[in-house]
């Protein structure tokens, strides 16, 4: 199964949030997961920034392979260049684009939090 967790709020808890539920998933043995994907958009999309408050907990994600895309409308909105990210941040062009699109092809859909 493939599945997409999507962030949108500024909030630090709820960027935690968001990455504890992705570790959850990743942890649970009881189901079987092909491509996890963290996007995020919004204000969100700064979690993935390399300076970003949370940056320690990312690491483990990219470890695990999960896919952390940051949606390019948004850091250019917020005047943040995508050489800011985080090195393994996918930047896709728009998030909402990203989320119909792995929506239509089947990934399950998780908003966070």
């Amino acid at each position: 199964m493939n599945v997409v967790f999507h962030v949108s709020s500024a909030d630090l808890g709820d960027w935690r949030h968001a990455i504890r539920n992705v570790r959850n998933l990743l942890d649970d043995e009881t189901v079987e997961t092909d491509t996890v994907t963290l996007l995020a958009n919004g204000d969100a999309a700064l979690l993935f920034l390399d300076d970003s408050p949370v940056r320690d907990r990312l690491d483990s994600l990219f470890e695990a392979g999960v896919r952390c895309c940051a949606c390019r409308n948004s850091l250019d909105g917020r005047g943040f260049d995508a050489d800011r990210l985080a090195d393994g941040v996918e930047v896709v062009p728009s998030g909402v684009g990203e989320l119909v699109t792995r929506q239509a092809a089947g990934d399950a859909y998780l908003k966070v939090p």
